[in-house]
């Protein structure tokens, strides 16, 4: 019997990931990314905040944190519900564009709440080094799909900035921290 999914619950921080079926890609060009990220806020937004997120061609990372949403009965299902319509309807528009048919992700969504901030440090690191780990470049800058770069900009609309380098005790040690690999024991 497969193991019932994570409930997500208001407040809560939560490692959401996935990857492509076998050994597709979920994003072939580089507006594949644009609109996979873009498509994820419009969606999303209302229920998440973002902290910090990476895309590479086969599967993605966020670090959310919940919101709590008034005059919902059933919160955890209207969440899984909509990451389940964005995931749905990402894919629909990719097997359109590229003339594919069939499931686009591995499996429903995974997550995995973080309740330490140790844990939850780790994990950016982890997030923004995943270009590096899978070898598509050797510097963290040069990545383009990630929140690394993002972190610094002072009107960034996407991600939590100023609360993710509050974890690290300021920018400085922020950029410090990211030069460490952390290892893979996320996924």
């Amino acid at each position: 019997m497969a193991k019932k999914p994570l409930l997500l619950c208001p407040g809560r921080f939560y490692h959401i990931y996935n990857r492509a079926c076998g050994f597709e890609s979920m994003f072939n060009e580089t507006s594949n990314y644009d609109f996979f990220l873009e498509n994820f806020c419009i969606r999303l937004n209302s229920f998440l905040d973002i902290y910090c997120y990476c895309l590479i061609p086969n599967h993605f990372h966020f670090l959310v944190k919940m919101k709590y949403v008034e005059g919902y009965e059933n919160i955890s299902y209207l969440y899984s519900k909509k990451f389940s319509d964005f995931f749905n309807s990402y894919t629909q528009s990719f097997n359109r564009y590229f003339k594919r048919k069939g499931s686009l992700f591995n499996q429903n969504f995974r997550r995995k709440e973080i309740d330490d901030i140790l844990y939850l440090r780790t994990l950016v690191i982890y997030i923004h080094r995943n270009p590096i780990t899978h070898g598509l470049v050797s510097d963290l800058t040069h990545w383009g799909y990630s929140s690394y770069k993002e972190i610094f900009e002072v009107d960034n609309a996407i991600c939590r900035s100023n609360e993710v380098i509050s974890w690290f005790g300021g920018l400085e040690k922020f950029i410090e921290c990211h030069k460490i690999d952390v290892g893979s024991d996320f996924e």
